[in-house]
């Protein structure tokens, strides 16, 4: 691929994944009860929400492939995206903590590390290959013997960072979105990028989505053999978000290689490729609303159709608001301002 050729179907998964940000973040705002004629959007809501960061990160992953940075500018993205992520915080206080770590600087992080990490895969295909497969192995064999050291499955410990050993801890480890595991995610995406020819790519697809599927049905039919919750965000259940267990690392990565199998040979999401060229601008722009809203439901007793409704509008609204910024008014984005460094 070339790096400087803009592709279309990459824009538009990168627009996919915000969309579904937006929809998870409004419905966990706004929190309609997913049950009855409602239960499709939560399905919807559940499936987004487990497979919105992954394909995120995954992305990154491809787009720092694409670009060989030097420090100057390793520096400098790491630090705006760490920046926005503040102002997330900020934007969110229902959500977050201040200084909670979360995917934006996960992303920082990755940026600033990826001449450590990334360099198998500037090597060959193949080496990119072995080197994504050991990762993925090591992260599963991690997050099932050393499950402790990922933290409580408790939201208000994983938002918490009052000081700054328990900030780097959630950074690396212990938060939202730490480097241990989901690094694995940024590796795929790599991988993906350094399989110049379309058939290798399609193998990789096979590969990891035939794999995953038989994975994740052997997990799905152990969970419903012992009566056992299948996925929760958090909490006991066969496959976790907060942390993300080893099930949850196998149905994700499965998802995001799906979803880009999908893309890439179908073109299925390139509607959103105007979305996806604004996507850090829209993450962080979308929660101002809804930090200014977000009790709203509760002070006019929404029912629940009414909260689904909104919820599914507001999404809506941002891939409107997603092009007129992309289209109208492209220099003041935040992608501008990296383009400008």
């Amino acid at each position: 691929m070339d790096s400087k050729t803009r592709s279309t179907h990459i824009d538009g998964l990168r627009g996919l994944a915000v969309l579904l940000m937006v929809l998870v973040h409004a419905a966990a705002t706004w929190e309609p009860s997913l049950t009855g004629s409602i239960m499709l959007l939560g399905v919807v809501v559940s499936a987004g929400g487990g497979l919105a960061a992954p394909l995120f990160v995954a992305l990154l992953g491809w787009g720092l492939f694409q670009r060989r940075l030097d420090r100057t500018q390793r520096i400098y993205r790491a630090s705006f995206l760490f920046v926005c992520q503040l102002l997330v915080n900020l934007s969110a206080p229902h959500l977050f903590e201040p200084w909670t770590p979360g995917v934006l600087s996960l992303m920082g992080l990755l940026v600033i590390t990826e001449a450590w990490w990334g360099r198998p895969w500037l090597r060959s295909p193949a080496v990119s290959f072995r080197a994504f497969s050991a990762v993925v192995a090591m992260v599963l064999l991690f997050t099932a013997t050393l499950a402790s050291w990922q933290g409580p499955a408790n939201w208000h410990e994983r938002i918490a960072a009052p000081t700054m050993h328990g900030w780097l801890n959630h950074l690396v480890l212990t938060g939202l979105y730490p480097l241990v595991p989901w690094i694995v995610f940024a590796c795929f995406g790599m991988t993906v990028a350094s399989l110049c020819e379309k058939h290798h790519r399609s193998s990789l697809f096979r590969y990891v989505s035939g794999f995953g599927l038989l994975i994740s049905m052997f997990v799905l039919a152990d969970a419903w053999r012992k009566g056992q919750t299948w996925a929760s965000p958090i909490g006991e259940a066969s496959l976790t978000f907060f942390p993300a267990n080893s099930p949850f690392i196998v149905a994700a990565l499965t998802g995001t290689a799906l979803l880009w199998w999908i893309g890439e040979r179908a073109n299925f999401f390139d509607i959103f490729a105007d979305l996806g060229r604004v996507s850090l601008t829209v993450y962080v722009l979308h929660f101002f609303p809804m930090a200014l809203f977000h009790e709203v439901d509760e002070l006019s007793q929404w029912s629940s159709a009414l909260s689904a409704t909104v919820a599914v509008g507001y999404t809506i609204a941002w891939i409107v608001i997603g092009t007129w910024l992309h289209r109208r008014v492209p220099r003041f984005t935040l992608e501008a301002m990296l383009r400008r460094r």
